[in-house]
C-alpha cells in the first residue's frame, strides 16, 4: 500500500490495491469523492465519524474499525478465528491454552515426518490467516512464530504447534 496527503486540504489517504481510504473534514472527504468519481467508478461504504448520520463500524482492509465514545477501536476481522477454531472443531467448551509460550522444545520422533501436499497446502493456509490476525495482536506474533518457520516443509509436529496456536486463540475475543 501507498499513503499520501494533500497539505492544502489536510486530507491523508491509504491506497492497498483498489481500496482507499480517506482521513480528513467531512466537506473535503466529499471534494475528493466528488473529484474521483471523474475519473473512476467509486463506491463509498461509509464515513466512519461521530456525528449520528456517520456509520460507527465498518470493515477496512479486513479490519473492523469501530467509532466509540472513547476513540477509535480496531481489530482483526473476526471471521479468521472463526475459520480456524471451526477447523480443529473447536466450540466454546473447549479447553484453551491461557499461556502463548511453549515449556518445552523437545520434538519427538513422529513429528519429524513431513505432511502430504494437500495436509501442508493447508496447514499454510491456517498458519497464513493467522499471520493476518497476528499483525494487530502481538501476543499471536510470539505464539505462531514457530510454527510459521516451518512452512516450507510442515511436518507432524508443525500441525501440533498450529493446533496449540488455535487452542491459545480459543482464550482471545
Amino acid at each position: 500500500g501507498v499513503v499520501f496527503y494533500h497539505p492544502k486540504r489536510d486530507v491523508s489517504v491509504a491506497v492497498h490495491g483498489d481500496d482507499f481510504t480517506f482521513s480528513g473534514l467531512e466537506e473535503d472527504l466529499f471534494w475528493i469523492r466528488d473529484l474521483m468519481s471523474t475519473w473512476f467508478e467509486v463506491k463509498v461504504r461509509g464515513i466512519l465519524g461521530g456525528d449520528e448520520r456517520d456509520v460507527k463500524e465498518i470493515v477496512i482492509l479486513g479490519r473492523v474499525v469501530r467509532w466509540t465514545k472513547n476513540g477509535i477501536e480496531y481489530e482483526a476481522d473476526p471471521k479468521h478465528r472463526k475459520i480456524i477454531l471451526e477447523y480443529f472443531g473447536f466450540e466454546s467448551g473447549t479447553r484453551g491454552l491461557s499461556c502463548n509460550g511453549d515449556t518445552e522444545d523437545r520434538e519427538e520422533e513422529w513429528e519429524k515426518e513431513e505432511l502430504v501436499r494437500e495436509e501442508a497446502t493447508e496447514f499454510r493456509g491456517l498458519a497464513a490467516r493467522f499471520n493476518f490476525l497476528a499483525l494487530d495482536s502481538p501476543d499471536l506474533q510470539f505464539v505462531i512464530k514457530p510454527a510459521c518457520r516451518d512452512m516450507a516443509k510442515p511436518t507432524r509436529g508443525s500441525w501440533k504447534k498450529i493446533k496449540k496456536c488455535a487452542r491459545y486463540l480459543m482464550t482471545r475475543e
